[in-house]
């Protein structure tokens, strides 16, 4: 584990790997610690794993911006003081929208989307309607957290599934209603018309936080952009389908690594 002193607060990172800049970025709730199936995308990659201000180990300090445009400033800050000028993004719920965000702000530093089981857009009605979850939320404990949340997150509740997706959450909820609230608030419409690097999206097929009819919305908006479709899986398929999750990623990524190595082929030999 890392820490760097970034946009005054002590960021927490996992860093592994070799290769092309990955950065994973964890969902509402998460921490670093629910991305551990992932890790052997480190075979392939420098993978840079964040606790996001507010959850892990990365914790804020009373009076501290907690926010969509925060966590993305925070992300581009960590590139930068990792002198990394560009890296693939891969981006979980709430971290699809910071995903987003980060294109908004810095488009420069993206060099390629995975944007998995997220979401784009909330209409002012249905705003509305989930800020009704806000009292609830203020008055849940850590432990009741993790329980809820895990279960809503799974299609197959089995007991070592669930065990598997306790200790995807952060042992503190100290950022969770700022970021809940900033989550439902959001509108990327124009942001996605205007994505011009490789994106692959994830959707899943009994995701009952962010329905797979957001990501076909999100595949039309963005220009090029590819979908897949996880079955029988609930929102956390990283974990509870991950050999899928992650031959997906892969395949996405490494394809896109032999089109560049064949197109600067293509123009070597041109050269000669």
């Amino acid at each position: 584990m890392y820490q760097a002193f970034i946009n005054g607060t002590n960021l927490s990172y996992d860093r592994m790997g070799s290769g092309e800049p990955l950065v994973l970025i964890h969902g509402l709730g998460e921490q670093k610690e629910g991305w551990k199936f992932q890790h052997r995308f480190a075979d392939h990659f420098d993978v840079i794993i964040p606790d996001l201000r507010g959850f892990g180990k990365s914790k804020c300090t009373e009076g501290e911006e907690i926010s969509i445009t925060a966590f993305a400033r925070d992300i581009v800050s960590l590139l930068d003081h990792l002198a990394i000028k560009d890296a693939h993004i891969l981006g979980f719920s709430m971290g699809g929208i910071i995903s987003q965000e980060i294109y908004k702000i810095s488009p420069e530093k993206v060099k390629s989307f995975i944007l998995a089981s997220t979401s784009f857009y909330i209409p002012t009605w249905l705003e509305k309607l989930l800020s009704l979850s806000n009292k609830k939320y203020a008055k849940m404990t850590v432990e009741q957290f993790k329980e809820e949340a895990t279960l809503r997150c799974l299609y197959n509740k089995s007991d070592e599934m669930i065990q598997k997706v306790l200790p995807n959450w952060s042992n503190h909820l100290d950022g969770f209603l700022p970021s809940w609230k900033a989550c439902i608030h959001i509108d990327y419409r124009e942001t996605l018309k205007n994505i011009k690097v490789p994106t692959l999206i994830i959707s899943c097929q009994n995701d009952k936080i962010c329905p797979s009819f957001m990501q076909k919305r999100m595949h039309k908006l963005i220009p090029n952009s590819k979908r897949y479709l996880i079955k029988k899986a609930g929102h956390v398929a990283k974990i509870e389908k991950s050999e899928e999750f992650n031959g997906v990623v892969l395949n996405f990524l490494l394809e896109l690594q032999r089109e560049l190595l064949g197109n600067d082929l293509h123009d070597l030999n041109r050269a000669l």
